[in-house]
């Protein structure tokens, strides 16, 4: 897939996904591409980052966003009966 994005010539390249399993060090193998410059993630599902030294460095194109927000946001509507679809009418601003 980076191939083929690299094909129409950016300049940097951004990845994002939902749930960062990273298996079979994917983590390693994208963060050591030099064009991508950040590697987004949300933790719905644990990230395996430790303390050895490689890792760490491979982990600082990381950055995992937090779902609370979200979820207590949802938690919230259901419990005071208003509409949970709602969320997903329009992006909300940070």
């Amino acid at each position: 897939l980076l191939d083929r994005l690299r094909e129409s010539g950016p300049r940097s390249i951004r990845i994002a996904c939902t749930h960062g399993l990273f298996a079979s060090g994917a983590l390693e193998r994208l963060s050591a591409q030099q064009d991508v410059l950040e590697i987004v993630c949300t933790n719905t599902v644990p990230v395996p980052v430790d303390d050895h030294e490689e890792h760490r460095v491979h982990a600082d194109k990381l950055r995992v966003l937090s779902i609370a927000p979200a979820l207590a946001e949802a938690v919230r509507r259901i419990h005071n009966g208003e509409s949970v679809s709602a969320l997903f009418d329009a992006p909300r601003g940070e």
